[in-house]
This record gives structure tokens, C-alpha cells and sequence, in this order.
């Protein structure tokens, strides 16, 4: 949709809503933050008629009753980092809560209470200066409420849990722009189904004490790609076999592309415990999984973290995510994973395996992938626009090759939050919660107002 028209669409939206909404924070195509304000991570042509920002949640309600008794298309933006662009509507209203960002820290320190738009950089910065942690994923700028209730994998996913497991409250905005406080059973849905069933503009998550993670990049010798991923593979195979991995241990094995070194194996180690000298030594354990030549252990805070890789991160990029799950390492994905880490087209591309083990037991929530699985995901996504196509290309040859290589090694589901919708079976995906998560969508949102939210249900 091209600028010109977006703005004549406009001009009945924002008098509407300045009319009967006054108050609210508004900005339009023609104003000059427009641009900055409505950038995501994947940049898509999709521009909205107008952005609304809400600073409590009286507004979104004011809105969400504005929008139905009007007829004004909107999506909700809690943070900006869908890898598919789902966020981004043309003609739509978007609705961004990033100003609704609070954090109460209860006096027993065990849980804290969020506003539906914060970040994880507001999230654990307010931790790190308790002593506390919770369960987050890996960049600062990812929305904290969009990854918690779609999953949430990462560095804490088998110490503490999934983001969705961390969940034991909510406030939502319904269709009819009531406040409700979320009871069991739109609990169950929300820890999996996102906001399909209104606006989350509160989330009540356990918290945790720890003072920092423990952290390590293992960089392995990869003139020989396939020799380094078949060496790794097998060697944690077996090492699982051997012993229980520690609870605190998470690994992300990364194929990638870095400065003065080429297209290589490396393995990403975090320890989420207190004891790091017992890190050291299972880091170490990791190392000799290959020929290491790089592991340089060092604590940092959460909010360090995340900070960090931030940087690695850029805004306005071209291109999608996609993902496969995957039972375990074997030799022909082995062989798979490092041909195409040999294929990587550049510009920032790449992939890494996620991990989930020995998952706690969670039958109020409706995530589908609660077992024990690697969760293979390929940033298709660069700055450089023209790599944009190709990536894609190269992803989707990748799936289809470790499909077509190890069948039986690939998993019917995917991770929803990663993916976008032409490469989505939400049956698959959700296995046997489906059918309950679309019981619940029926329910809740009988007349699919919040028909742009993720995962997108025909109610």
C-alpha cells in the first residue's frame, strides 16, 4: 500500500478517534516519528493508517471499545520482533503498548507483575537490581509478553522453565473492551495461544533468585564442517547417555558466518546456577566435543546479556525465520546441519539449535512441543536487502533436505512463534492441544475481533 493511500485512509480513523478519544497519543503517516516509531525488527510494506499509543490500560480499552463500535481494523503491537511480519497490517490500526511497561516485584520476591508492552531490557534491568531472574529469551528489544505466551525458549528454558510456564497471571482486554482478570481456563489458553483472546496488557510471572549467568561462546576448528557437526553430535549423544546433563546447562549450537574466521561451528553455553566453578568444568565437557578453539567463560548479568546481543541485531532487516524440530543429533542431520553452514549466503544469516529437556508437566497451557526436542532455528533474515530472497531459498532447502535425509529424526511440530503463516499447520504445530485451543478461541473471541493476533484461528 503505497504512502498516498494510507494517509487518505487515515484521515476518518484519527478524527474519529481524536474525537472521541482526545487523550490518546496518536501518530500519523504525515507526522515526522512515524517512520522510527512504526520500524520492527523485519521490515515489511505494510503501513498502518495510523499508530496509537496507549499509556494505561483505561486507553486500550477506550480503543478496543472505539475500534469495534466503528469498524476500525487494528493489530496490537507488544513489542516488535515477529520474524514474520504478523505485527505489521496495511490499512490497520496499530496499536503499540510499548508504553505500558510497569514492573511490581511482590514482597516475597517470587513473582512480578508486568505491563502487556515491556521489553525485555526493562524487565531485567528491574531484576538484575533485585538479584532476581526470570526466564527470557536472548535480545533486549524482543516484547517480553509476545515471546512468553507463544513458548519462550531460551538460556533458561531447562533450569526455570519455557516463558509460557512462567506464567500464573493475566489481565486482559476483551472485545468488548472489558477488563477481565484471566481465570484458569484463559490461562490455559494464553500460555500457548498468545492474545488471540483480547489484549494482554498485564502478566503476572514467576521470578527467581540468581545474581547473573555464567556464559560462553565455544568457537570449533571447522575447516572440516561436516567432521565438526558429526563430532558434536555424536559426542553429546553420548554424553547424555552417559549422565544427566545438569538442569542449569543450556546449549546453542550455532552454525553461522563470523569476521576473519569464516563460515563455522560454535556452540553458545550458558550456566544458570550460583555455582560456577561446576559451569567451568561442563563448559569444558562441551569444548571436547571437537577440536575447541575459543571458550572464554565469563559471568554477566541478565541484562548484560541481552544487552549484548542487541548489538548483533539490526532494525529494518529483510527476509523471515523459519523452524523444524528435531528429535536428536544423528549422522545425516549432522551431515545436513554442516553442508549448509557451508551454504550460508552471508550478510548476517544463520541458524542455532535450541533445547528443551526434561520439560515440566503443564497440561494448563496448550503449547504443543512439551517433550523433550531440538528446536532448529534458521534466521533467513539480513540487512542486505537483496539477500533477503535468498535466504528464504536457502532455508527452505534446508528443511526439506533434513527432511528428506532423516525423516523419522523430524518432528511434525513447529515453533509457532518463529514461523509464518503459508509454512504453518497450526494441527501440527499444537498436536493434541488444538482442538482445546480452538474450543477456547471460540469462546473467548466468538467473533475473531482479534482476528491479526498470533496464532491466527478462524473462530
Amino acid at each position: 500500500m503505497s504512502r498516498a493511500s494510507t494517509i487518505t485512509m487515515t484521515t476518518d480513523v484519527v478524527a474519529t478517534l481524536k474525537a472521541e478519544l482526545p487523550e490518546l497519543a496518536l501518530i500519523t503517516p504525515s507526522d515526522s516519528n512515524f517512520d522510527a516509531t512504526r520500524t520492527f525488527f523485519v521490515k515489511r510494506d505494510a503501513v498502518p493508517s495510523a499508530i496509537a499509543r496507549p499509556q494505561n490500560v483505561e486507553q486500550v480499552q477506550d480503543l478496543i471499545q472505539n475500534c469495534t463500535k466503528n469498524g476500525i481494523d487494528f493489530v496490537i503491537r507488544s513489542g516488535g520482533h515477529d520474524c514474520a511480519g504478523r505485527s505489521q497490517v496495511a490499512g490497520a490500526l496499530s496499536i503499540d503498548l510499548r508504553d505500558i511497561k510497569h514492573i511490581t516485584i511482590s514482597a516475597d520476591e517470587k513473582t512480578a507483575t508486568v505491563g502487556g508492552g515491556i521489553l525485555f531490557r526493562d524487565l531485567v534491568e528491574a531484576l538484575d537490581a533485585r538479584g532476581l531472574i526470570t526466564p527470557v529469551g536472548t535480545v533486549a528489544s524482543v516484547g517480553y509478553v509476545g515471546w512468553a505466551t507463544l513458548g519462550g525458549y531460551g538460556p533458561f528454558s531447562t533450569s526455570h522453565g519455557l516463558g509460557v510456564d512462567q506464567i500464573v497471571g493475566a489481565k486482559v482486554v476483551t472485545a468488548k473492551g472489558e477488563l477481565v482478570e484471566a481465570d484458569a481456563e484463559l490461562l490455559e489458553g494464553i500460555r500457548g495461544g498468545g492474545g488471540i483472546f483480547g489484549v494482554i496488557v498485564e502478566l503476572t510471572i514467576k521470578v527467581y533468585p540468581l545474581k547473573e549467568l555464567f556464559t560462553t561462546l565455544l568457537i570449533y576448528e571447522s575447516s572440516d564442517l561436516k567432521a565438526a557437526w558429526t563430532n558434536y553430535g555424536e559426542g553429546y549423544e553420548k554424553l547424555v547417555a552417559a549422565e544427566p546433563l545438569p538442569r542449569a546447562l543450556q546449549l546453542q549450537p550455532f552454525g553461522i558466518e563470523l569476521p576473519g574466521l569464516g563460515k563455522v561451528f560454535a556452540v553458545g553455553a550458558t550456566w544458570a546456577d550460583a555455582d560456577q566453578e561446576e559451569g567451568k568444568k561442563w563448559f569444558a565437557k562441551i569444548a571436547a566435543l571437537g577440536t575447541c578453539i575459543m571458550n572464554n567463560p565469563e559471568p554477566k548479568s541478565v541484562a548484560a546479556f541481552t544487552a549484548f546481543n542487541e548489538t548483533l541485531v539490526v532494525y529494518g532487516s529483510y527476509g523471515q525465520s523459519f523452524t523444524a524440530n528435531l528429535n536428536r543429533y544423528t549422522a545425516k542431520t549432522a551431515e545436513v546441519l554442516a553442508k549448509y553452514t557451508g551454504l550460508i549466503p552471508g550478510g548476517g544469516i544463520a541458524f542455532s539449535i535450541h533445547s528443551l529437556r526434561a520439560p515440566a508437566e503443564n497440561e494448563k497451557s496448550v503449547f504443543g512441543s512439551r517433550f523433550d526436542h531440538l528446536m532448529l532455528e534458521l534466521v533467513a533474515i539480513t540487512p542486505v536487502q537483496e539477500l533477503g530472497a535468498k535466504g528464504g531459498e536457502w532455508a527452505r532447502s534446508f528443511i526439506r533436505e533434513l527432511k528428506e535425509s532423516d525423516p523419522d529424526n523430524v518432528l511434525d511440530s513447529v515453533y509457532v512463534s518463529l514461523m509464518s503463516e503459508d509454512d504453518l499447520d497450526y494441527k501440527l504445530a499444537y498436536g493434541p492441544y488444538y482442538e482445546r485451543l480452538v474450543a477456547l478461541k471460540n469462546k473467548y473471541d466468538p467473533d475473531n475481533v482479534f482476528k491479526h493476533a498470533v496464532p491466527r484461528l478462524q473462530a
